[in-house]
């Protein structure tokens, strides 16, 4: 009598539902990402050493083929990674602005969407000014201007938007840090995994 309740009990338990799960970012964009910021790394790391300099200038050729690589997949790619998505993020800083004079930064709505904005932001400042920064350093390399005053303009061009891309992703960094904190490791997932969960439990 027993073994029968505990098998009737045991066969009238839910099945548990697999969690919905959205795909938000495609895998182009999450290994762009992945070998960008390994090669700007090694790029950084690596300026200011005359011993590592070809690791610097080959980092660099690398970090340009990744560059690459994503203007095109922002052409040709899903929708999750076309350049007017992300445009169309960067471009929402009006409404935040408006949303803060009318006093809803207070709400969690408000900080939730403004983040969003400041990584896509920082995002595409470190596309621009690692282009510059590439481009640069070339033309510095191949010394294409001499070496008078204007080799020595594109280089301190050169290491300015180095530091100001590093500093940019020193502030992306640490808002995926302060998200991570605040939201839980769902935060992170889209660019891990490349989904997020829909059931609102992340």
């Amino acid at each position: 009598m027993s073994d029968s309740v505990f098998k009737l009990s045991h066969a009238q338990r839910p099945t548990p539902m697999p969690v919905p799960r959205k795909p938000v970012v495609d895998l182009g964009t999450r290994m762009a990402h992945a070998s960008m910021a390994l090669a700007f790394l090694i790029s950084y790391v690596t300026s200011e050493s005359e011993y590592w300099r070809l690791v610097h200038v080959y980092s660099g050729y690398s970090l340009a083929a990744v560059l690459m690589f994503r203007l095109l997949w922002g052409w040709v790619g899903p929708a999750s990674a076309r350049w007017g998505l992300l445009l169309r993020r960067v471009a929402m800083w009006r409404v935040w602005v408006n949303k803060f004079k009318q006093g809803e930064w207070l709400s969690r709505n408000f900080w939730v969407g403004a983040s969003s904005w400041v990584l896509s932001a920082a995002v595409l400042c470190i596309y621009v000014f690692c282009t510059v920064a590439i481009a640069s350093g070339w033309a510095t390399y191949n010394a294409l201007l001499g070496d008078g005053w204007f080799n020595d303009a594109l280089q301190a061009l050169h290491e300015g938007l180095g530091n100001a891309a590093m500093a940019v992703v020193c502030l992306h960094a640490g808002l995926v840090v302060v998200l991570r904190v605040w939201r839980g490791p769902h935060a992170l997932r889209p660019m891990w995994r490349g989904y997020a969960n829909t059931s609102g439990r992340g």
